[in-house]
């Protein structure tokens, strides 16, 4: 394998799990209890962390999973293991397979009639009617710089 295609891999595996780490942020901060929060903070720093996941692709794909399963629970609103406990000391253990299953259930969040995105028809209809106004204010907003380790869990302080 040549080192050039390795590394690839490595930022192709980093930035999907920086994109994972920003789509939690909104379902962190509207958990009700604030020791659920601190407890997700604190994975989310572990997994932000290189000394705790691991080394190589391997644990590059083993912390993405991590991220995706708590990014998947957080958006139902409820948090299972792992995430019911603080995240124990050294790098992270392999993720069980069985908790595959959670990424096999429909998102409760689509509802039925709604479009493939995710949205209702009448949210759809109001934005073809001020596209422009949106396309405005997402390139406003959307000029942060999520890169570095701190500014991932810095929403979470």
């Amino acid at each position: 394998m040549e080192v050039g295609s390795e590394e690839e891999k490595w930022e192709k595996l980093d930035a999907e799990f920086d994109h994972f780490v920003v789509d939690m942020k909104p379902f962190v901060l509207k958990l009700p209890h604030r020791t659920e929060r601190q407890r997700c903070a604190l994975w989310i720093r572990k997994l932000c962390e290189p000394s705790g996941t691991g080394a190589g692709i391997m644990g590059r794909k083993n912390r993405n999973l991590y991220a995706k399963l708590l990014l998947h629970m957080l958006k139902r609103g409820v948090l299972e293991g792992p995430f019911t406990h603080r995240s124990e000391l050294g790098t992270l253990k392999i993720l069980p397979s069985y908790m595959s299953i959670y990424f096999d259930e429909p998102n409760p969040a689509r509802a039925k009639g709604s479009s493939p995105e995710g949205l209702p028809a009448w949210v759809l209809g109001e934005l073809e009617t001020s596209e422009h106004n949106l396309n405005e204010s997402w390139k406003l907003s959307s000029g942060e710089d999520d890169t570095l380790v701190l500014s991932k869990i810095r929403f979470l302080v």
